[in-house]
Parts: structure tokens; sequence; C-alpha cells
């Protein structure tokens, strides 16, 4: 079941990304799962100690950091795709949960262009 929300978390990021219209994580994964969004929540909060928001959140952020690292997308542009009205709500959220900022993973993409150029070079 852990397996299932994880999944159905992953593809409703990417719809959001893909369409630009922020779907509802408890309505989907309801729905998705045939289950009762609160049964579910119940049921995570007391195996894995972390509500279903939680687990969706740490999803996003993971997706951000992603988006942050190997595309050009500013992070006003990641916030708007996924349904966020401020960009600043998102990089407060990335901050909360990884303790770092967006200019952080710009600069990992920066280090890791730089490191792909000179391997060019070499060649």
């Amino acid at each position: 079941m852990i397996t299932k929300v994880y999944r159905v978390a992953e593809q409703i990021i990417q719809s959001r990304l893909e369409t630009g219209k922020p779907a509802q994580f408890a309505l989907e994964l309801s729905n998705e799962l045939k289950t009762d969004y609160q049964e579910l929540n119940n049921l995570f909060l007391a195996r894995c100690d972390m509500s279903l928001e939680v687990i969706f959140l740490k999803q996003i952020v993971e997706k951000v950091k992603e988006l942050l690292v190997y595309t050009e997308q500013p992070m006003s542009q990641i916030a708007k795709a996924l349904g966020y009205e401020k960009s600043n709500d998102l990089s407060e959220q990335l901050l909360c949960y990884t303790g770092l900022t967006s200019a952080h993973f710009k600069r990992i993409r920066k280090i890791k262009l730089e490191n792909i150029r000179r391997q060019q070079k070499k060649i």
C-alpha cells in the first residue's frame, strides 16, 4: 500500500506539471486506491509516523530538487506548474524539508554543467 501511495503521489505531481492544473491529492488518492482518505491517513500515521499530506509534500520537494538541478526552470515557473499561488510558499517548503534553498540546487546544476563541459573539452 505504501508503494501505491508513493506511485499515485508521483503521478499527481507529474500531472500537475504537465497540465498546470492543480489536483486535489486527497481526492485523487482516494479515487485511485478506492479507499477512504482518512483510513489511509490513519494507516500511514500508525505505520510511518507521517500523514499522507507530509508524504505528498516530501514528494513535491523531491520533484522540485530534481527540476532545479536538471532543468533551467526558475522556481516561480515550477511553483506555478505545481499549483502554488506564491513561489515563496514552495521555497519555504523546500527549505523546511531539506534545510537548503533553491539557490543551492541551482549551484549544483551549475557545477554539473561545468563538469560536463570540462569532460567534453578533454575528449
